[in-house]
């Protein structure tokens, strides 16, 4: 029986938060789908997650579809809804979050932090390795940056809704009911300060709408009640293949380690990965031909879209009258198309995909296959079987922002054959 509805605004935070209940036994159903008329609920999924794809909208599109969402939420009597947002808070989250409060005409209570990461909020500011986030590299987002460290100044720049910032030796008593409806923003460093405030909210029956990212969402089933079977079962496979479609610098950090550490890597040029028509000319079938051939000759493979010249890409995109938007679409597009091609030439790899953008490219070329959630290969690191085409693929995702350096290079290990990487 469906007992919560998460929201999300990207497909990797719709798995790496979805996860959080699957690994504690909780049957859960992921949607792509802005219309929720559309989505045949199972009978015994207990959450919904309904992935919008709100993150490069404008936040007047967010609200609305935010909106949409929630007035049918509240018209099927939804007990829980769970407002999913970036762990740095790239996106529009204000705007989302008050369409949340506009429906229900009540507080949202809001928790970000994710200190199993380093991420915390503290004085309402919030930070990210103990540095503020408007200093991060998440400042400079090509797509999404964050130019604030304090959430209330995130939030209201965006949108005309009261905010409320609770630190930590502040007391249900002086929070609860201090704005009738709005933004309770709480404190937290610890995952005690998380689990404190959630018991809280439950003993003065406050846990009706709550958001926060996937550090918050791993106390979920617990405090809510949802239980399950715990099924955690993946194959090792020949070789691990990463589309690395993320521009974070901590995604490249983590590719310059692995291809130190035996990877092969294949870098775009800007007409691989900008031109949409590349892959239907001889040149292109040609590039694919023989990718195909390094793929069969190392079990450990990156193809990325990197610039290796400064600015090559804005000079390609600028000579075609590109958007930033229609780059970020052509980059996702053709990591899709080169997945595609791959696995329809039997490639058996595990393929590791990197930032929301990317796995959602290869699921628009794959026209929506099924994708269930299956476990955690490492924190914010999720492994899915996608089927396709009568094949169950192992597909790994993961924010461009996650993960330490060697997070490629220690997925192989557990996930290649040991005679294959010998």
């Amino acid at each position: 029986m469906l007992k919560l509805l998460m929201i999300t605004d990207d497909f990797t935070g719709a798995l790496d938060t979805g996860i959080q209940f699957t690994k504690q036994g909780v049957k859960i159903q992921i949607a792509v789908e802005q219309n929720p008329e559309n989505i045949s609920v199972s009978e015994n999924t207990q959450v919904l997650v309904i992935d919008l794809e709100t993150r490069p909208l404008t936040g007047q599109q967010a609200y609305e579809a935010v909106k949409n969402i929630m007035l049918w939420a509240k018209k099927q009597n939804i007990e829980y809804i769970y407002k999913k947002t970036d762990s740095a808070l790239r996106g529009n989250v204000g705007t989302e979050l008050k369409a949340v409060a506009d429906v229900y005409n009540q507080c949202v209570y809001f928790i970000p932090a994710f200190p199993k990461i380093g991420r915390v909020t503290r004085n309402g500011k919030h930070y990210i390795d103990n540095v503020p986030l408007s200093e991060t590299a998440f400042a400079k987002d090509p797509f999404e940056p964050v130019k604030h460290s304090h959430i209330k100044d995130i939030i209201t720049k965006e949108c005309n809704i009261d905010v409320c910032c609770v630190e930590n030796q502040i007391q249900p008593v002086q929070y609860l009911n201090t704005i009738e409806k709005g933004i309770v923003v709480f404190d937290a460093e610890t995952e005690q300060d998380m689990k404190k405030r959630l018991f809280e909210l439950k003993q003065h029956n406050q846990l009706k709408l709550l958001a926060g990212c996937a550090g918050l969402a791993e106390f979920l089933p617990d405090i809510l009640s949802l239980k399950g079977n715990i099924e955690t079962v993946y194959q090792k496979k020949k070789g691990l293949y990463v589309a690395c479609g993320s521009l974070n610098p901590i995604t490249k950090n983590q590719m310059e380690y692995a291809c130190n550490n035996g990877f092969k890597r294949i870098n775009l040029s800007a007409k691989q990965k900008l031109s949409l028509e590349y892959y239907d000319t001889n040149e292109g079938q040609e590039f694919l031909k023989q990718l195909q051939n390094i793929c069969e000759c190392h079990n450990c493979v990156i193809v990325d879209t990197f610039d290796t010249e400064q600015n090559q890409t804005q000079y390609f995109a600028e000579q075609r009258g590109m958007s930033r938007e229609d780059v970020r679409f052509a980059i996702a597009k053709c990591h899709g198309n080169i997945v595609k091609y791959l696995i329809t030439k039997g490639m058996d790899y595990t393929i590791f995909m990197t930032g929301g953008d990317t796995l959602m490219g290869l699921m628009k070329v794959l026209d929506n296959p099924e994708l269930t959630p299956v476990c955690e290969i490492s924190q914010g690191v999720v492994l899915s079987i996608l089927k396709w085409n009568e094949q169950k693929l192992q597909i790994i995702s993961k924010s461009g922002g996650f993960g330490n350096a060697d997070v490629f290079v220690e997925t192989a290990k557990k996930l290649i054959h040991v005679e294959s990487l010998a």
